[in-house]
């Protein structure tokens, strides 16, 4: 299995901007320098993203998670703060956020992805989907990311 960093080298790699909320950076050892970034959801924001992510999830073998939100959702933004915790709890899995309503690409991609309701919450695994949740049930986000990690 290859290496894979989901905050850094999607963020990269789809030239997706990173949530600076998220970005953190840590402390001095031993008369090193040593820095640790922090920056774990992805957004994402087109469909041409969306596939990068996915393929190189699908050659790490990792488990993508993507959150299908809007700006002026209610359940959105009470369950997003949320969903960047578990980014941090979960290193090995890949955590996306598309903002439908952000630009006309974004919203090409939620019309193709079939997303009818917000919050909604789309589980890839090796280039497939495999699972979806609709609505602010986080507890359910958790139970479906742990069955197919």
């Amino acid at each position: 299995m290859a290496a894979f960093i989901p905050g850094s080298v999607t963020a990269a790699a789809v030239g997706g901007r990173r949530r600076p909320a998220l970005c953190t950076s840590r402390g001095v050892t031993a008369g090193r320098t040593r820095v640790e970034t922090r920056c774990l959801v992805v957004d994402v924001g087109s469909e041409e993203q969306l596939q990068v992510v996915l393929d190189s999830a699908k050659e790490a073998e990792a488990l993508v998670v993507i959150d299908y939100s809007t700006t002026w959702c209610g359940p959105c933004k009470v369950v997003s703060p949320k969903f960047e915790a578990l980014s941090e709890e979960h290193p090995s899995v890949v955590f996306c956020k598309v903002m439908g309503d952000a630009d006309i690409p974004s919203s090409k991609l939620m019309k193709r992805e079939g997303i009818r309701a917000v919050p909604a919450f789309h589980f890839w695994k090796a280039g497939e989907r495999v699972d979806e949740v609709t609505g602010a049930k986080i507890d359910d986000v958790v139970a479906t990311m742990k069955e197919h990690m």
